[in-house]
């Protein structure tokens, strides 16, 4: 992952921007790095009732550019001392997104509660695929704060992809000084050829293939990570349901997304596009070649 560049959050103005923008400026003063805060005008509305000048009463450029105005002065009052710019998006908010996430370090978006879950919606989702950079999708759960030893988690298939969201998710613990659990889940899926079903994880039987891998990543990641706890967790279970019951108590939950050039949005996985939707702690899907 790169380290120059701004910390993006995007913003929407609903009731879920306060607690993006707040973990996002976090994030950014953590990091030392620049804020650029941007929120995206929707041109089509002023574009089509432009035969009618009276329907649109409110220029939604300068409301948009007034709001992103009034959150800069808020987080300069509290952070004096970080730079924060702000630009109105135009146009379709996912391309808009990509396009800034290629000169950033960190893409920040929030997501939105409905019917009592937190759900990420599908622009969450798309952004989170075609971005050129890490991105966190944040989730506002006042009900459930973060406790002081919830660990990182992160999903592992001992795949490439899913080595460097392991060791994304190992740098993200040490900065904040939490532990990492590395979780891999397998479903027990029926014999396609009536066999029965997968045999279980043997997760105390040390001589279990799974079992051995698994451990493998987790003595790689505290010999690269010198003085990182890292606790495994191994479990029959889908992958999706697994990851988004960890993340009830994690402050972290880190996915990989394998990037290939121009088509990354069409391969973010059902794992990662899962989890993502249903988790309920900031999620960070990092692309292995971002």
């Amino acid at each position: 992952m790169r380290t120059d560049g701004p910390v993006v959050v995007a913003l929407d103005g609903s009731g879920t921007s306060a607690h993006t923008l707040e973990w996002g400026v976090a994030e950014a003063v953590r990091r030392q790095a620049d804020l650029l805060l941007v929120r995206g005008v929707d041109d089509w509305l002023a574009t089509a009732w432009s035969w009618y000048p009276n329907v649109v009463a409110d220029d939604p450029e300068a409301t948009v550019v007034t709001y992103l105005a009034e959150q800069r002065a808020q987080v300069l009052a509290r952070h004096p001392g970080t730079a924060v710019r702000t630009q109105v998006l135009h146009g379709h908010v996912v391309p808009a997104l990509r396009e800034l996430s290629a000169g950033a370090q960190l893409l920040v978006v929030g997501a939105r509660t409905r019917t009592g879950r937190a759900r990420t919606g599908s622009t969450g989702v798309h952004v989170a695929a075609h971005a050129r950079c890490p991105v966190t999708v944040v989730r506002s759960d006042p009900g459930n704060p973060v406790g002081p030893d919830a660990a990182v988690v992160v999903g592992v298939d001992g795949s490439p992809t899913s080595m460097t969201a392991a060791h994304a998710a190992a740098r993200e613990a040490r900065a904040r000084g939490r532990s990492l659990t590395v979780v891999h889940a397998r479903p027990t899926i029926p014999d396609p050829f009536g066999r029965g079903s997968v045999p279980p994880l043997a997760t105390d039987d040390e001589d279990d293939p799974t079992h051995k891998a698994a451990q493998v990543v987790a003595e790689s990641l505290r010999a690269e990570h010198g003085g990182l706890t890292v606790d495994l967790t191994l479990v029959d279970d889908d992958p999706v349901d697994a990851l988004a019951r960890l993340s009830r108590d994690a402050a972290l939950l880190v996915v990989g997304s394998r990037g290939l050039g121009g088509f990354r949005g069409m391969l973010l996985g059902s794992v990662s596009s899962g989890v993502i939707r249903e988790a309920t702690c900031p999620v960070l899907v990092v692309h292995d070649d971002s």
